[in-house]
């Protein structure tokens, strides 16, 4: 294990949990909390996506939403919130879906559940708060590396995931790519992105 990814590992762990999220150097704020601007919208469904009180809200079943910028190896810090029965997503590059879903209280734990990578992984605990609470994700991808930390605990550990996740916008896994924020399977609520690109990779404007 390279020392790189050890640190992002490490860092992904620290930041997460209950703890209120304080950016350091090098990270970058996906959301201005006032508009949209960064993000644009498949174009798939009607958007609903809108900004309200600094929160990146998404309160009905509409469009997918990615920002303008593309990523390759990044760190990523976010909150999320889901209405009972909840399903949404993060999309890494645009290709590898993070899974939040309302899982709380579940016992058997699949690969669509909250934490775990869609199709790929199931989380190794389940770590989600109930329906309408805030929840912690931090996420380090490096290469086909990724490790997710939910509400302070690991889910998946640098584990390697090959291959696309499906309802991807970018097939090229291994290239850079935007992040993808899920919006046409139940409302969403987001605050607090950001992100830090890894090794010089400072985003790169998508096409």
């Amino acid at each position: 294990m390279s020392r790189a990814w050890l640190l992002a590992a490490l860092s992904a762990l620290v930041s997460g949990g209950e703890a209120e999220f304080k950016p350091g150097e090098g990270w970058v704020p996906l959301f201005n909390g006032k508009d949209l601007a960064g993000w644009k919208g498949v174009g798939r469904y009607k958007s609903e996506w809108r900004a309200e009180g600094g929160v990146l809200a998404n309160p009905a079943e509409s469009d997918n939403l990615y920002t303008e910028k593309e990523f390759a190896d990044f760190q990523l810090h976010l909150e999320f919130k889901l209405p009972k029965g909840g399903n949404s997503g993060v999309f890494l590059r645009g290709c590898k879906e993070v899974q939040l879903l309302d899982s709380f209280g579940k016992a058997k734990l699949a690969d669509d559940d909250c934490g775990g990578i869609f199709g790929k992984l199931p989380p190794a605990v389940n770590a989600c708060k109930p329906p309408g609470e805030w929840n912690a994700l931090d996420v380090t991808i490096v290469g086909r590396k990724i490790t997710v930390v939910l509400n302070g605990k690991t889910t998946v550990d640098g584990q390697v995931v090959n291959g696309v996740t499906g309802g991807q916008i970018n097939e090229e896994e291994d290239k850079p790519g935007p992040l993808m924020l899920q919006g046409d399977h139940s409302a969403v609520w987001f605050r607090n992105l950001w992100i830090k690109p890894l090794a010089g990779e400072a985003g790169k404007s998508a096409k």
